[in-house]
């Protein structure tokens, strides 16, 4: 197996771990419902947001890579999603792209992270 194929294999396993991110969103979204009129459930749903925009970008990519994956026409790709997103860097070579869902991966992460942090914070709070 090449290391383009072991790699995109690896990077379409990360990027469909969208789903437990979206999942662990749910305990803060349940304590910023619960407690709607305190300040800090403002900062929950805030964070709650931003994370399910990693977590949208995160399902998107995993489709892109897999029809990338498939078709294997960077050129063609690109010219397809240029009708629909104006792209920042046309002609971005395969490793650009890994590079790209890798940062988006661990944005994802720290988003998680900073919600949890502000639902701990959120509870040693409010009573």
């Amino acid at each position: 197996m090449t290391d383009i194929v072991m790699t995109s294999r690896i990077m379409r396993i990360h990027l469909a771990s969208w789903r437990y991110f979206a999942l662990l969103t749910l305990p803060p979204l349940v304590v910023a419902l619960r407690y709607p009129h305190s300040a800090l459930s403002v900062a929950l749903w805030a964070l709650f947001l931003i994370t399910h925009y990693y977590c949208w970008r995160l399902w998107l990519d995993e489709r892109l890579f897999r029809l990338l994956n498939k078709e294997n026409d960077l050129v063609s790709f690109d010219e397809g999603m240029a009708r629909l997103w104006s792209i920042k860097k046309p002609g971005r070579s395969l490793e650009e792209r890994w590079q790209g869902a890798s940062r988006l991966f661990h944005r994802t992460l720290w988003a998680t992270g900073a919600l949890w942090a502000a639902l701990l914070v959120f509870l040693f709070i409010v009573p």
